[in-house]
């Protein structure tokens, strides 16, 4: 009789204890949390990342020396089509190459027209004429003669005249000037700021 009491009391304790727990929902995998604040507008959010995004410390100096170096290539870009010398880089605003881009610049050279003969022996080449092949071939080898002896003379006459003004000079200009002769006048960088009628310097 004992045994049956005190199971029965048993039950009858645990009874209200199976009311008061009420059982757990499972969570539903789909449905998230709440955030606990207003979903931000995409114009603001915008403005929030680049305002994140923007460099600081040494990535900030390394984008400002960036930038400094491209607006100086440009005014550099800018001075060399206009052929003012004041603004040129240190290295065209040499007194040495300024004179020897006037020497240049004030006489008639041989590599513009050494560049038509080069386009003609190009032409030529295409036509299958042995003729015309042959012409196109002399012409070429004539102006490459023409330009050699032409940027010699060049290159002494430079050479000279830096060295009767600037005695001291270490700059070289012969290969300078040469290279500056190769070119029409229109393709010429720095522009030259010099006419062939003006008297030479």
């Amino acid at each position: 009789m004992a045994l049956l009491k005190r199971r029965g009391s048993a039950e009858v304790d645990a009874e209200p204890l199976a009311e008061q727990v009420e059982p757990v929902e499972p969570a539903d995998p789909r449905r998230t949390a709440a955030k606990g604040r207003p979903t931000p507008k995409r114009s603001d959010a915008r403005a929030a990342r680049g305002k994140s995004a923007a460099p600081t410390g040494k990535g900030a100096s390394r984008q400002d020396a960036k930038s400094t170096r491209r607006r100086q290539s440009q005014e550099y870009r800018a001075a060399m089509m206009s052929g003012d010398v004041s603004r040129l880089p240190p290295r065209e605003r040499a007194p040495e190459r300024v004179l020897a881009r006037d020497l240049v610049d004030t006489r008639i050279t041989v590599g513009p027209f050494f560049l038509v003969a080069a386009v003609v022996y190009f032409v030529g080449g295409l036509i299958p004429n042995g003729a015309v092949r042959l012409a196109a071939t002399l012409l070429m080898l004539i102006g490459i003669i023409a330009v050699v002896i032409d940027s010699i003379v060049l290159s002494w006459q430079v050479s000279r005249k830096v060295a009767e003004r600037y005695p001291d000079s270490r700059v070289r200009v012969p290969a300078y000037a040469a290279q500056r002769a190769l070119l029409p006048r229109r393709w010429r960088l720095p522009r030259p700021r010099v006419s062939r009628a003006d008297s030479r310097p």
